[in-house]
């Protein structure tokens, strides 16, 4: 099969493909040098005290969400995607220096945790908003499979960098290098709206409806669309699901390893190995699996691959367990489910292609986590039965996912 025949780019499309590639590459280099750093912080303290973080980043995103939206109602996506970018660069900057010890203490570790978790939400949130936004539906079934691949390709080098020099550098390092990536992600968007909008253009484009009303009355209309409505379950379940099996996780590795380091290099491993199956599904499977079977049925995989591992991780809650069903659920989502679910936002009006994404991809997301860390913390003395919580929500998740292949939004607008 040649490449041409797995992702057709079309000759008007190759330099925004480029550019959109670039972008992600850097946007996911940045946050897979910090993943690492982040979960090993998460459970440098007990396990136990994971979910009051959770709820922490719930609150912090629930916080985030409006000011978010207010910016999107005012400012065109030329001005607040660089700005949102380089202001999560000087953040990083400021974590650098207060990180540069070489044992972070517990106050700022937790911090750290929160902080990365919001980011790396609003931040790929973000940029796929702008993917939705400049590319078509019928452009996203055909192109959204390689330009995802540009970030599987980023998030492995920054998942070998740090598997490399995690035991050999301090943290505030690899927060510096990240936050010039960050600002590489600036340049990448000024460069993709040179392609797409003149001036006049994007004054023309941008949707009027964007700054009427605030959170509540977009919220009250949203919830009228079966299509958004869809998407919200489906988050939910998706992010409660996950949040069960990060907590084994967490349990797990932190029985089986006993430093921060080796907690570290396990991580970023996992994560090399999520990325390596990433590469290969976006890059020789998830187009034409779309093409061929549509997008309800491609959204299908990922909840029946959690419920297949969740039940085998039940019977056999071990280390080696653990790794092979985050590495695979991980790599089915990245590499088949993103891109099958980003598409879903092409159809739907330019205010919801922002506000209804970022409320999507970061409350919802943050508040399955919640509920999901709520649950864990309730049946931790279950033991392995805690996972079999999980079962009855993929088997809805698994509907829901072959409803939003049918469904279609209110109101539908090109780019």
């Amino acid at each position: 099969m040649r490449f041409a025949e797995i992702a057709p780019v079309r000759a008007t499309e190759r330099a925004a493909v480029a550019w959109s590639f670039l972008y992600f590459f850097c946007l996911l280099a940045s946050y897979y040098m910090l993943r690492p750093v982040r979960d090993a912080m998460g459970i440098a303290g007990k396990v136990a005290e994971l979910p009051k973080l959770f709820l922490v980043t719930l609150a912090v995103t629930l916080l985030a969400t409006p000011l978010f939206t207010a910016i999107v109602s005012r400012w065109s996506r030329r001005r607040f995607i660089p700005i949102a970018n380089r202001f999560f660069a000087l953040q990083l900057l400021a974590f650098a220096w207060l990180l540069r010890a070489p044992h972070a203490g517990p106050d700022a570790a937790r911090v750290f945790f929160v902080w990365t978790s919001v980011f790396n939400l609003f931040s790929v949130s973000i940029f796929w908003s702008f993917m939705a936004d400049v590319f078509r539906r019928e452009q996203g079934v055909r192109l959204f499979g390689l330009i995802g691949a540009g970030g599987t390709l980023g998030a492995m080098a920054g998942s070998a960098l740090t598997a490399v020099l995690a035991s050999r550098i301090g943290a505030a390092a690899f927060l510096v290098v990240a936050a010039v990536l960050l600002e590489l992600t600036a340049q990448c968007v000024s460069r993709l709206s040179s392609i797409f909008d003149g001036p006049e253009e994007e004054r023309a484009r941008r949707d009027p409806e964007l700054g009427r009303g605030g959170v509540v009355a977009w919220l009250r209309q949203a919830a009228t669309s079966p299509y958004l409505v869809a998407l919200v379950g489906y988050m939910l379940l998706f992010s409660f699901t996950s949040t069960f099996v990060y907590f084994e996780q967490a349990r797990i590795v932190k029985a089986a390893l006993p430093t921060t380091a080796l907690r570290t290099e396990l991580f970023a491993k996992m994560d090399l190995a999520v990325n390596l199956g990433s590469l290969v599904l976006q890059a020789v499977v998830v187009g034409p699996l779309l093409r061929a079977l549509g997008v309800g049925a491609v959204l299908v995989v990922l909840p029946a691959l959690t419920l297949a591992g969740c039940v085998v991780l039940g019977v056999h809650p071990t280390l080696l367990a653990v790794v092979v069903f985050q590495v695979a659920r991980r790599a089915c989502d990245y590499g088949v489910a993103k891109p099958a679910r980003e598409t879903l936002f092409t159809v739907v009006r330019r205010e919801d292609k922002y506000k209804a994404k970022a409320f999507i991809d970061t409350f919802v997301y943050r508040t399955g986590d919640a509920l999901g860390a709520a649950v864990f913390g309730g049946a931790a003395a279950l033991g392995p039965m805690v996972l079999a919580v999980s079962v009855p929500a993929c088997v809805v998740w698994m509907g829901v996912s072959f409803a939003l292949g049918r469904l279609r939004p209110n109101v539908e607008t090109s780019s």
